[in-house]
């Protein structure tokens, strides 16, 4: 690999070597896979949410992928957990914007720090699926938990509540 490679950049490939978050959660409130069948990348991302079920109290990752999914996957379990939902669905956006060349879809509110490294994925079209995954996978793992909770009767939902 070369050092004057974007796609490579130190910061990715930190996160491929010493991924954070990497485990699935133990009873998580919902699952969620990211699979590039062209590529062989699988991901599962779990997340559990506060006693509220507005915000994702932790979440973690596991799988394999190439080092750019995967440190992407590192990265995102860093800035979701604690995010309330809406948060978490504007990180999306951002970083999908950020490697497709959209920057209009960038919340100009959000620190990207680490992130920023991803931003060189756009000039490799076929490795935008890889940057990705994890995060697509995401916005599935919040709609499933949003549709749980709508559906959580009202007793259900005091009971977490009382928990909490």
């Amino acid at each position: 690999m070369s050092s004057d490679n974007p796609l490579y950049h130190e910061i990715i490939l930190e996160h491929y070597e010493y991924p954070r978050n990497k485990r699935l959660l133990e009873a998580p409130d919902a699952l969620a896979r990211g699979a590039n069948a062209s590529c062989g990348d699988d991901l599962l991302i779990s997340i559990r949410l506060t006693g509220d079920g507005r915000a994702v109290d932790q979440i973690g990752w596991d799988g394999h992928a190439c080092a750019i999914g995967e440190a992407s996957a590192s990265m995102m379990s860093e800035v979701v957990a604690g995010c309330d939902e809406p948060a978490a669905r504007r990180w999306i956006r951002s970083i999908r914007g950020l490697v497709t060349n959209k920057p209009e879809e960038i919340d100009p509110a959000l620190d990207l720090g680490d992130l920023e490294s991803l931003e060189g994925v756009k000039r490799y079209p076929v490795r935008v699926k890889c940057a990705l995954l994890a995060w697509e996978a995401l916005e599935e793992a919040l709609t499933l938990a949003e549709q749980k909770r709508a559906t959580a009767t009202p007793a259900a939902m005091q009971e977490g509540d009382a928990g909490g």
